[in-house]
């Protein structure tokens, strides 16, 4: 008989990698209520994410809740496949070249210091609320090419609108999610507007202007995949750069470490990921009717890769529950994998990375005053308050 899991359980809110662990002592897979597979190894998770016996697949989706809504998610890079998805990828890969993201490390690098030089010298911070936040929107800026003061408004449209999923599901927050999406597309198309009559050398710029063989990206598929980027390189580090350093307050002899070393900056972003990663399952649905292993799938089975048990797999990662930033880089799932990996992970790594090494080498005291407080029913997955003692050098 398959083995059984909740991916609601209490279990996976209090001691969630021992509930893992026990799981996997009894099998590499097991299913839900409902009769969907959760894989907990590399292997699994590798086949998964190739998706080509599965596709990625937003699950228990209701279209008829809001069809603005469906639509933005079915236009969006991470939901597409074949050659739609090949398309726009390579479009993209055309737009983000090495020289823009350098450029957008020397604008990130000085919005990090004016976040850092206006914190207290010495005394408490709650690094979410007074830097993991502020940050990616300041990032918004430079990534669309506009002054700071006109992001106004932008952050929090993309803090509501990416939770278009949750609301498509469950229906809560429907009509304020939807509003936050349209202000956000009707903002992009607006600028878009502008910036095609003046061509700067910001992101945006880069991807009205990515063509190969003269195809371009058309008004609709920038504005989707514009609000994406913005979603996955900006939302994404505001809520991952919390659980990566709250790693490092864990582990003291790491952050020692880093503060010798403020190199081991991007490892210390990678080892965080693999460690703490934000996502909790990644849905995929099976295309056809096949095997695989001694699984029978059919078509329209869900398959889900959990995260943090693959991130964890002990055959691939030698002592998997060891946070070590100097470790060879592993392979995790925080990001995705495959070609539906996510678009704005190069972005997202290089803002954690200047804001860990800031945070090293700025501070000469860095504590933790309090417990973490967890967002409610997201306890060891998202943090809601990082209470810090600060002391800053000299």
């Amino acid at each position: 008989m398959a083995l059984s899991i909740d991916l609601n359980s209490p279990d996976f809110q209090h001691g969630r990698d021992a509930a893992i662990e026990a799981l996997r002592a009894q099998g590499d897979w097991a299913r839900t209520a409902d009769g969907a597979v959760v894989f907990f190894n590399q292997e699994d998770a590798i086949e998964v994410l190739r998706c080509e016996n599965f596709q990625f697949a937003f699950t228990k989706i209701d279209q008829e809740r809001s069809p603005y809504l469906a639509k933005a998610i079915e236009h969006e890079l991470l939901n597409m496949h074949g050659d739609a998805h090949e398309r726009l990828a390579q479009l993209l890969k055309r737009a983000l070249r090495d020289r823009v993201f350098e450029d957008m490390r020397s604008k990130i690098e000085r919005i990090v210091d004016r976040l850092v030089e206006g914190l207290p010298n010495e005394g408490e911070i709650d690094f979410c609320s007074q830097f993991a936040d502020p940050l990616p929107a300041q990032v918004l800026g430079p990534m669309f090419g506009i002054p700071y003061d006109r992001v106004d408004g932008l952050n929090e449209w993309i803090k509501i609108g990416g939770r278009k999923t949750d609301a498509l599901q469950s229906g809560v927050d429907i009509e304020l999610v939807e509003d936050a999406n349209r202000n956000l597309h009707t903002y992009l198309r607006g600028l878009l507007r502008e910036r095609q009559k003046d061509l700067g050398e910001d992101l945006l710029s880069e991807l009205i202007n990515a063509e190969i063989d003269g195809d371009r990206m058309s008004e609709d598929e920038l504005v989707y995949l514009c609000s994406e980027l913005a979603a996955a390189g900006v939302d994404t580090t505001r809520v991952q750069l919390p659980l990566v350093l709250n790693a490092l307050m864990d582990h003291p002899t790491e952050m020692a470490k880093l503060r010798d070393d403020p190199k081991l900056a991007l490892r210390t972003v990678d080892e965080g990921m693999r460690f703490a990663p934000l996502p909790w399952v990644l849905p995929h649905r099976a295309t056809g009717d096949f095997p695989y292993k001694d699984i029978a799938f059919s078509a329209g089975d869900i398959a889900f890769v959990m995260v943090p048990a693959a991130n964890r797999d002990p055959s691939v990662v030698a002592d998997p529950h060891t946070f070590n930033i100097t470790r060879d880089r592993v392979r995790h799932f925080a990001f995705g994998a495959g070609m539906h990996g996510c678009p704005g992970a190069q972005l997202a790594r290089m803002e954690m990375s200047i804001a860990l090494e800031a945070f090293a080498t700025r501070f000469q005291e860095l504590r933790r005053v309090t417990e973490p407080v967890w967002e409610d029913g997201h306890v060891g997955r998202t943090l809601k308050e990082l209470r810090l003692y600060v002391r800053k050098h000299g």
